[in-house]
């Protein structure tokens, strides 16, 4: 049985921020994370404002309109984590942790982990290239 929390999962240890967006497509997750951390889930904050970076995206439409924001978001040397289902989850999308990383890589990232959220929700770790 593995006990780590999310915050655990995701490196939060040493975190002095997060910022999460498109959050509303999972709050039960977002309530998971360490509130003190947590920084303006309106996505409109300041550039390089995260040292980490949650993007929920339940679609490629999404993960394309949500991915510039989170990379301004991210801070030097941050980490960019990109939320989506699992092909066994219960609602369809396009998104595999394949699919992402070659878009991403096209971008300026490339993945170089993989979490499980919960039952139907991944995670796939970014660094910046």
């Amino acid at each position: 049985m593995n006990d780590k929390t999310l915050a655990d999962k995701m490196y939060l240890k040493t975190a002095r921020s997060l910022a999460v967006i498109n959050g509303a497509v999972h709050p039960a997750i977002v309530a998971q994370l360490p509130q003190e951390l947590l920084i303006d889930e309106n996505n409109d904050g300041a550039a390089g404002d995260a040292d980490s970076v949650l993007l929920f995206a339940l679609t490629h439409k999404q993960l394309e309109q949500f991915f510039p924001e989170a990379m301004r978001r991210l801070a030097d040397k941050g980490t960019l984590w990109i939320a989506f289902m699992k092909a066994t989850a219960p609602k369809a999308t396009d998104l595999t942790r394949d699919s992402i990383n070659a878009w991403t890589k096209e971008r300026g990232a490339t993945g170089v982990a993989l979490i499980s959220l919960d039952a139907d929700w991944s995670a796939l770790r970014l660094r910046q290239m």
